[in-house]
């Protein structure tokens, strides 16, 4: 028969409970886990900023979207945005239009991706917790390194990049890091600048845009080699997407575009794009 626990140990077994729970060791472990989170980087494409917010560049002193000397505002319902609701995860979203990863000034200002990186760091939103990072980068860097060689400059992305790639490993262990590429754009050597509806569009000569396509795909390609990040190849699946594309099928604007999306950029993923890439994410 087992004897009754003397009083004095039952006491003092009921005080150490007490203090347990006064401090928190008493806790359920949901009740202190972290949120589990969906990290943006990169360019306008992912930033998707309404047209009159990016215009204006101007915000209060003080203001979230006003980091280091540079206006970074960000859309609700872009790509990255769009995947987080469906994925049921917090969205911490450090994308900036102009954005490029060469340390090379955009002409379109922006926030190097260092920098991007640096802020989550600081926020302390990359973390265990952090279940996937988004990054949309590289096309700004082609245009602002026309003296640099092809292969020059996708060393050189790939040189800077992989630092960074291993800065947001080490803070986030635990997540999916996808580099996503960029939809299709340019129709071959065409742009459509004009679309105002039906089949009335321009079919404008620019083979330079889809020279910079191709760069931007390869850049992205050799980083996710040498990293071992995932990459979403989003060309093969656009192809019929592009600028020049029917009013019913395109997921890129050109400079005014009627009848086909809404869009807050021109010469950016409209909102029927976006809502595609989410589900694209959402899917992978």
């Amino acid at each position: 028969m087992q004897l009754p626990a003397p009083r004095s140990v039952i006491c003092h077994s009921l005080a150490l409970l007490l203090v347990m729970a006064l401090t928190g060791g008493f806790l359920a472990p949901e009740a202190t886990a972290k949120q589990r989170n969906l990290v943006i980087f990169g360019d306008s494409v992912i930033a998707d900023p309404p047209l009159g917010q990016y215009l204006a560049r101007k915000v209060e002193q003080g203001s979230s979207e006003f980091i280091g000397g540079r206006f970074c505002p960000t859309s609700r319902s872009s790509f990255g945005v769009q995947a987080a609701a469906e994925l049921g995860l917090e969205v911490a979203d450090y994308s900036c239009a102009g954005a490029t990863a060469t340390g090379s000034r955009s002409i379109f200002g922006g926030q190097d991706f260092a920098v991007q990186v640096d802020r989550a760091l600081a926020d302390a939103t990359l973390n265990p917790a952090t279940d996937r990072v988004l990054i949309t980068l590289g096309f700004n860097d082609t245009y602002n390194n026309l003296a640099l060689p092809g292969p020059e400059l996708r060393s050189r992305f790939v040189a800077v990049m992989v630092p960074q790639i291993e800065r947001i490993r080490r803070a986030a262990p635990e997540a999916r890091i996808q580099l996503i590429g960029y939809p299709t754009i340019a129709d071959d050597e065409y742009v459509c600048l004009f679309n105002l509806g039906g089949s009335v569009r321009d079919r404008t000569y620019a083979p330079v845009i889809g020279q910079f396509e191709d760069l931007a795909q390869r850049m992205q390609q050799d980083l996710a080699v040498a990293t071992g990040v995932e990459f979403l190849d989003l060309k093969p699946s656009t192809a019929d997407n592009g600028m020049c594309a029917p009013d019913h099928l395109r997921g890129w604007a050109g400079l005014i575009d009627l009848n086909a999306s809404p869009y807050h950029l021109p010469y950016h993923l409209n909102a029927r794009g976006h809502e595609y890439v989410a589900e694209v994410v959402v899917e992978s």
